[in-house]
């Protein structure tokens, strides 16, 4: 007997090179979904902040969508209903079961928190790779979500698609993480292993702002509030924490950090930005530091743009996770991952 095909419909907010390539990934997976699941994912809605907003109940044509994106059209010619006057309007008139939330990040959370509350409230489930919302409204978001029997997934913001709060969940049973490190931004370990290659600290900054790796403002990056919100979700998601990123105490890098890195070298030492975790007092604590570690360290090791969680914890004792080299599509591959975790 023939599987009967579902449908599934998503809604996006936000399009920029994440949504984009997650849409593209739904195309070349289509054949997938129908085979393992029986099921047929209609995207129903994408709103955006400068390409205006377009809802279609019946599915809109992405593949058309996509192409026109190149010429810099907006979505008014797909839109088929009322139009949207607001952000709540669009969850509201979107016909979805998933909200993809990608808006540009705010390390303040805001507006994506009051989305992803709007669309938990209507009973739709929520996946995000926006790390301001996630870190500065962690618990009342999983709780609105608990208390609305709907899921609220945030995998791909840290460490872009490399499992790890998939891991821990499914993975790990009864696991407890006395305390974590790793080094979750890509821009700054860029700099770091380029300066110790003599590279002046412009250039390799440059490199990231033109390869779209760089947050949209690099102060993100170079003060330390990436790393200081990814670590407060892991501390908040994976260790029960109460950690904002408000709360962790910050180091940055510069043009002057050159000379620490060259230092180092001459000690065979390497520096690193490392965000670190761990349990003191009934309390967890998080910080963000330039370190010097020896070459033997497997932090040490990570040059580039490449990522790396190490967990310390009472089960496995140490485990690490490794992302070599990511790019948008390992991003969009964690939304994809958090879709399938819902059928």
């Amino acid at each position: 007997m023939e599987q009967e095909t579902r449908q599934i419909n998503l809604a996006l907010i936000g399009f920029g090179h994440v949504g984009r390539a997650f849409a593209r990934l739904l195309i070349d997976r289509r054949r997938w979904f129908l085979k393992e699941h029986g099921l047929e994912c209609r995207i129903t809605g994408i709103a955006t902040r400068g390409h205006g907003t377009a809802i279609d109940h019946d599915g809109l044509p992405v593949q058309k969508i996509l192409g026109a994106w190149k010429k810099d059209a907006g979505l008014g010619a797909f839109h088929n209903g009322p139009a949207c006057a607001s952000c709540a309007d669009f969850i509201r008139q979107c016909g979805a079961d998933i909200l993809f939330e990608m808006s540009v990040q705010n390390m303040k959370g805001e507006p994506a928190a009051s989305y992803i509350r709007e669309a938990l409230g209507a009973g739709l489930h929520v996946i995000t790779v926006n790390k301001g919302p996630v870190a500065t409204h962690f618990s009342q978001l999983t709780r609105l979500a608990r208390q609305r029997d709907v899921r609220f997934l945030y995998e791909g913001t840290v460490m872009d698609g490399a499992p790890v709060f998939g891991m821990v969940r499914h993975t790990l049973p009864a696991t407890h993480i006395h305390s974590l490190r790793g080094i979750f931004n890509s821009t700054t370990n860029y700099i770091l292993t380029q300066m110790e290659q003599g590279a002046p600290f412009d250039a390799a900054l440059e490199y990231t702002r033109n390869a779209g790796i760089a947050e949209a403002d690099p102060a993100l990056d170079l003060d330390g509030w990436d790393c200081a919100a990814k670590l407060s979700i892991l501390i908040q998601a994976l260790m029960g924490g109460k950690v904002k990123p408000g709360d962790i105490e910050r180091a940055a890098i510069s043009e002057d950090t050159g000379r620490r890195v060259r230092a180092a070298l001459r000690r065979d030492r390497r520096l690193r930005l490392v965000a670190r975790a761990y349990r003191q007092g009934g309390k967890v604590v998080g910080k963000v530091e330039l370190q010097e570690l020896e070459v033997f360290d497997p932090l040490a090791a990570i040059r580039g743009l490449s990522n790396i969680l190490v967990m310390n914890t009472d089960t496995m004792r140490e485990m690490a996770v490794v992302e070599n080299d990511p790019s948008v599509e390992q991003t969009a591959y964690a939304l994809f991952a958090d879709l399938v975790s819902l059928l």
